[in-house]
């Protein structure tokens, strides 16, 4: 492997959760082969790492003074520089926001670790910078760069708080610390370590409060508290305010200490959040976890979600309180020790199996990695950010499918809406009518997509197809390379349109096909050139709805709780008949009289379905709802689920439903719904522009004379088409990172 220069960047080294972790890392990171640099404004942890050969460089990166933050830049640019730093990982808001700015100029690869949740008001969130990818130190945190800082789901990567298990364990004598604080053999000790700042002290506060009760009790008590802080001359108080009252040292503050390993060995019981109950349970010490953030308790393995959840931390749990800290200390010495002990003994196991420090350096090294690797960006062209769900549907698909075939690649959508796009897929988005844009990214990309759909066709305008035609022959004229996503072909009835679209096609690199006769249509225009295969609808890569959910959005807009539910999803089309709206009403009205069929009406794309949907409502004599609200796609899939029978036009409305395997009626209106329908060896279809309620209703009444059977075929057909889909995405990223694809 080749040697790495890599800088960790932190605002100072003095006791703390993070900061333990960046000396933890830093150490295992030399011990993997790297050279390691460290960044701080100092503190009592840069002995431990000179000690261990890793050099240390004093930065002031411990406040927002406009002074310390420039110094601090001008001296990070020459460490940068003069240790020939391969890739820079910064842990805090201030450390990151300066360097996010030098990597802005400067190039190199920037990664960035949260540790914890930061308050984002008074514009504070845009100061922080998160780098190229996040590590998170809990699934919680990467919630909260999600929903916060709209970072990807797919840059961010958790990670554990590593621990060394052979530093933290059973093993590490308590002699020298009962001589050094003059602990008698005989005293119960309780140990509870973290900085003492006011943000961080609450549960040792808490701990004072709760130990004259404790007292009387508990035989011999001893409380050592580890730790400094801008809180720690309150703790004092309240701790010497204790010892005065008992007339001997119950409390004992020790101060910042690094030792944390021999602090803890001689406690029988341990209380704290995080980093350090980790280590705690690592010396295989019981825990009882409390701080400022909420209280779990004497953990045991029920509390095992609940910690993994919050990373120990608490947040979410109920508030921390003396009460609540005696209540567990108390019921942890009521135990006989083999109980105490057993305790301890799993939570040693636990941080073995699941929180080493070598993982968690792997996790790093992974990122390291990706960043190093600088990969190019994959533009995905299609119909995107017009609040259509088939075609957010599909985006969502094809996004799952080429993360599960490549961590975290670098996606740019086009989209009329990026600002949309961006929230709903935390994916990078530009607007696609923005040339200059366009362009700018063709020069960073490697590959287009041309997503999922049917892009190619001149049915519903020319205008539409010369865009994506010509997005697809930019690409080309710019070395990326270039695949047609699952896409649906035709109608092309235009001349002209069929040899435009015969020119641009056949200088692509991959296309795949959705369907049997869009593969026809290629080749009877004289697409011969690319590889091309027929595959299935990105969809079908997507999971089955919530029926719960589903049931409870439908009710939610007006519809009986106590029905079975016929779904109906209608557009408005050039080619409907003056009496089409009065024949899906009488259908609606059959339903409900013949088999107990509540009608709620889908719209795939509100601004195109909503009002035609309300007009057939008004021709029928019985009840019906429509769903008014706009749903992701989860949500939309959810409800598509709670119906018993889906008649659709969009041909969504139908995927929705043969992945919930949901009896369906095909209404076509374009050729694509009668190609889906056939793939998916479903024969109750009808033409829009011949449609009769005889002929529909003669559809209903078969759906439901031969449901179990149509159920079974959905089920049978959604296995084939859903591991065709997934085809789709490996063959992507083979393209990208190979150029080419086998076979």
């Amino acid at each position: 492997m080749e040697k790495r220069n890599v800088l960790l960047a932190l605002m100072q080294l003095n006791i703390g959760g993070a900061e333990t972790h960046v000396v933890e890392l830093a150490k295992e990171l030399k011990r993997k082969g790297y050279n390691v640099i460290v960044t701080s404004n100092g503190g009592v942890y840069v002995k431990e790492l000179e000690e261990n050969g890793i050099k240390h460089y004093v930065v002031p990166m411990q406040n927002k003074k406009p002074q310390n933050m420039l110094k601090a830049a001008r001296l990070l640019k020459r460490i940068i520089v003069d240790e020939k730093i391969d890739i820079v990982h910064s842990h805090a808001r201030i450390p990151s926001f300066i360097l996010g700015k030098l990597q802005k100029k400067m190039g190199f690869p920037f990664v960035t670790t949260a540790h914890w949740v930061f308050n984002t008001k008074y514009g504070l969130k845009y100061i922080t910078d998160w780098g190229q990818k996040t590590v998170a130190v809990s699934e919680d945190i990467k919630t909260y760069l999600i929903d916060n800082y709209k970072i990807p789901e797919h840059d961010i990567r958790v990670t554990i708080n590593g621990i060394d298990t052979e530093k933290f364990s059973p093993e590490i004598s308590p002699e020298p610390v009962k001589r050094e604080f003059h602990i008698s053999e005989n005293e119960n000790v309780i140990t509870y370590v973290s900085r003492l700042d006011e943000s961080r002290s609450l549960a040792a506060k808490q701990l004072i409060e709760a130990a004259p009760a404790l007292m009387t009790e508990i035989e011999n008590l001893r409380v050592i508290l580890v730790g400094n802080g801008d809180d720690f001359e309150t703790v004092k108080e309240m701790a010497d305010a204790v010892n005065k009252d008992a007339k001997r040292e119950v409390i004992t503050l020790t101060g910042s200490r690094t030792d944390i390993n021999k602090l803890i060995a001689p406690c029988r019981l341990f209380v704290g959040v995080s980093r350090a109950a980790l280590e705690a349970m690592a010396a295989e010490k019981p825990v009882v976890i409390a701080g400022n953030e909420g209280y779990i308790g004497l953990f045991d393995e029920s509390k095992l979600d609940v910690g993994i959840d919050t990373n120990f931390c608490c947040r979410g749990c109920e508030a921390s309180s003396a009460e609540l800290i005696k209540r567990d200390i108390l019921s942890f010495f009521s135990m006989d020790v083999q109980k105490q002990n057993a305790l301890g003994v799993y939570g040693r196991e636990l941080i073995k199996n699941n929180y080493s420090v070598s993982r968690m350096a792997d996790d790093t090294i992974a990122v390291y990695n990706w960043a190093l690797s600088k990969q190019k960006e994959i533009l995905i062209s299609g119909y995107y950010g017009f609040n259509n769900s088939g075609d957010d549907a599909l985006l969502t698909a094809i996004i799952k499918n080429l993360c599960e075939n490549k961590e975290s690649p670098n996606i740019v959508v086009l989209s009329a809406n990026p600002k949309r796009t961006v929230l709903d897929y935390r994916v990078r988005a530009i607007n696609r009518l923005n040339i200059f844009k366009i362009i700018q990214h063709m020069k960073k990309a490697d590959m287009l997509i041309s997503g999922g759909g049917t892009l190619i066709q001149d049915g519903t305008s020319t205008k539409s197809l010369w865009y994506y035609l010509a997005i697809i022959a930019m690409a080309h004229r710019r070395g990326l390379k270039v695949m047609l996503y699952s896409n649906g072909i035709g109608p092309l009835n235009k001349n002209m349109n069929r040899k435009k679209t015969k020119k641009v096609l056949n200088k692509v690199n991959l296309i795949t096909l959705r369907d049997d006769a869009s593969e026809k249509t290629l080749k009877n225009i004289g697409v011969t050139e690319p590889r091309t295969l027929v595959t299935a609808d990105p969809t079908f890569g997507l999971d089955r709805g919530n029926n719960e959910r589903g049931r409870e959005l439908i009710i939610n807009a007006g519809a009986p709780d106590n029905k079975k539910y016929i779904g109906i999803s209608v557009r408005k089309w050039s080619s409907l008949g003056a009496d089409f709206e009065d024949i899906i009403a009488k259908l609606c009205d059959y339903a409900q009289v013949k088999y107990g069929l509540f009608p709620v009406f889908l719209p795939m794309q509100s601004s195109k379905d909503y009002a035609i949907s309300q007009s057939v409502m008004r021709k029928m004599r019985y009840k019906s709802v429509v769903i008014g609200e706009r749903y992701g796609v989860e949500d939309m899939i959810a409800i598509v689920n709670a119906f018993d029978v889906c008649v659709g036009m969009r041909l969504h409305s139908l995927i929705y439903a043969a992945i919930n395997a949901v009896p369906i009626i095909g209404l076509e209106y374009d050729p694509k719904i009668r190609a889906f329908m056939e793939r998916a060896a479903q024969r109750l279809h009808v033409r829009v522009e011949t449609v009769t309620f005889e002929r529909l209703k003669s559809l209903l009444d078969e759906c439901m004379e031969n449901y179990g059977e149509i159920k079974e075929e959905l089920e049978n057909s959604f296995k084939e088409l859903r591991a065709l889909a997934a085809e789709n995405g490996r063959l992507a990223i083979e393209l990208y990172e190979k150029g080419s694809v086998d076979g």
